[in-house]
């Protein structure tokens, strides 16, 4: 294995968020968004993330470590590592980089497993940014969004969407308009704060699997089921009214908007939503959320709800009450991080 690290005694480290998506997930997933005029996601990176740090190890196999703990496991070798379940993800990363022993990653995550919070994604940009710079490879942010797509579909074994990507690459709250061809990303420049400050995230401590429910939405959608496209094409409608309003600095609007978004993906797959998420979400309507939506596939995972502030800790004592989590939700405004430091023994 080519290396830019002068032997073992240097590490690499590499940062990337999660993300929350605000409207328009599910029409990321080529080319569903090609059947809708203006399609376009909204989505932040928060301050959630995931940490993996390389280090050289030279003669010997793969060791895979908890950040954290330091506990882990070894291999002789990618291929001996592949037959252990659960561990995809960095098989086929490491498999791509044509790297098959010699290294030692050590992975850290605030990410609840599972919570629709993007964290495998997140995962495989600061996995595959700190490979391309171990091997010496230079890729632009954007050139690595089909690889980690190609990637990540190999994995999940569906057509993996792409929205995931952008905000653990670039940070922010942005605008992702599905055009023929190509993705444009837009920067919003709405105030953060005063987005943090309407927002709650919910973790409701089940874990989902996103791929299941994506799968079925997508095949409905190309045998032209009429009630799924509608409800996707309501859901495009509804990020368009989430981007005029927060563009305008409009954050009732953007309540709105984003109460309309979930109205529509609950009635786009049964699976989406849970008896908990809807006991939940018609507890919290009543006491003035404005809306309460799942965050990503749906199934299980996180919660997002959007509420006034005024009526936030109310909201927090209700949600305590049942016994689930609130997690810290900040806007993290940068994206993947990469630098090298010491390696420790």
């Amino acid at each position: 294995m080519k290396s830019i690290l002068k032997g073992p005694s240097r590490a690499i480290v590499s940062r990337a968020p999660a993300r929350i998506d605000l409207a328009g997930g599910t029409v990321d997933i080529w080319p569903l968004y090609l059947f809708h005029s203006r399609a376009v996601t909204l989505n932040a990176a928060v301050g959630l993330s995931v940490r993996v740090r390389l280090v050289l190890a030279p003669g010997a196999g793969i060791r895979l470590e908890d950040g954290s703990t330091r506990a882990g496991r070894s291999w002789k070798s990618v291929g001996e590592m592949s037959r252990q379940r659960g561990l995809e993800l960095y098989c086929r990363a490491l498999e791509h980089f044509g790297i098959e022993d010699g290294l030692r990653i050590e992975t850290t995550s605030d990410i609840p497993r599972g919570a629709g919070l993007a964290g495998s994604s997140a995962l495989l940009v600061a996995l595959c940014g700190a490979l391309c710079k171990l091997t010496g490879l230079r890729l632009a942010r954007e050139s690595l969004v089909p690889l980690l797509r190609d990637i990540e579909t190999r994995l999940i074994r569906v057509p993996a969407g792409l929205q995931d990507y952008y905000p653990a690459l670039y940070g922010g709250v942005q605008a992702l308009w599905w055009e023929a061809g190509r993705t444009r990303r837009e920067r919003m420049l709405c105030s953060t704060k005063r987005l943090e400050e309407r927002l709650l995230l919910v973790y409701t401590g089940v874990s989902r699997y996103s791929g299941a429910n994506n799968w079925e939405v997508f095949k409905r959608h190309l045998d032209g089921s009429r009630p799924v496209r509608g409800s996707m094409q309501q859901i495009v409608e509804a990020a368009r009214e989430l981007h005029a309003a927060l563009s305008q600095g409009d954050f009732c609007g953007a309540g709105a908007a984003m109460a309309r978004e979930a109205r529509a993906r609950r009635r786009l797959f049964p699976g989406i939503s849970t008896p908990l998420v809807q006991r939940l979400e018609r507890e919290l309507m009543r006491l003035g959320a404005g809306a309460v939506k799942v965050c990503g596939a749906g199934g299980g995972g996180c919660v997002l709800v959007y509420a006034e502030p005024e009526v936030k800790s109310s909201l927090m004592a209700v949600i305590r009450k049942r016994g689930l989590e609130v997690l810290p939700l900040r806007i993290a405004n940068r994206g993947w991080v990469l630098h090298t430091e010491m390696a420790l023994p």
